[in-house]
């Protein structure tokens, strides 16, 4: 595999939800003829060596476990989505609720990792939901379920403890990172 292809494999791996050929062309500055072979690279790499494997859906193109390890990932999903919520599931939980709606990149931001599985584990669990972006009709946003606010036995959001402080002390943290990061 050429540095491109090991490329495209981390961007697909950190994009979690796929992404489509025109965006990985843009993001490498290649043309999608180029993209798509690097892809069925990717793509034979992946099946002879490993256990992930490339989806397409129609233009979109998916990082996914293979079909040899489904049970493996099978009796992990049942265990880590009937269980008690991790510290992970709850630290991103918190950030949703306190800064939502918000967009998957930006939870990662705040998190400093990946939230892809946690976001689904939430999903799943019906904590959550993904919705449109206003701003933004290509993307989405989580935000709080009815049914979250049902469980907590709350009518609003604003009902969680601290809502308005730790909100504002939420977004000074990001102000202040990305002021590092412009800086």
């Amino acid at each position: 595999m050429n540095n491109l292809e090991k490329n495209i494999e981390a961007l697909l791996f950190v994009s979690g939800e796929g992404m489509s050929i025109s965006k990985i062309s843009e993001i490498f500055g290649k043309n999608d003829g180029e993209i798509e072979e690097s892809i069925a690279v990717l793509k034979d790499h992946l099946e002879k060596d490993h256990h992930l494997a490339i989806l397409r859906d129609g233009d979109r193109v998916s990082l996914v476990t293979s079909a040899e390890a489904s049970k493996t990932v099978e009796e992990f999903a049942k265990e880590e989505f009937s269980g008690e919520l991790t510290k992970s599931g709850l630290e991103t939980l918190a950030v949703i609720a306190y800064k939502g709606p918000i967009k998957r990149s930006e939870i990662d931001y705040i998190r400093g990792v990946n939230s892809s599985f946690m976001l689904r584990n939430l999903l799943i669990r019906g904590l959550i939901e993904r919705v449109r972006d206003p701003k933004d009709q290509r993307s989405y946003v989580y935000r709080i379920s009815a049914d979250f606010l049902k469980f907590l036995g709350i009518t609003s959001i604003s009902d969680l403890p601290d809502y308005g402080s730790f909100a504002q002390k939420l977004e000074d943290f990001v102000s202040s990172k990305s002021t590092e990061v412009q800086g």
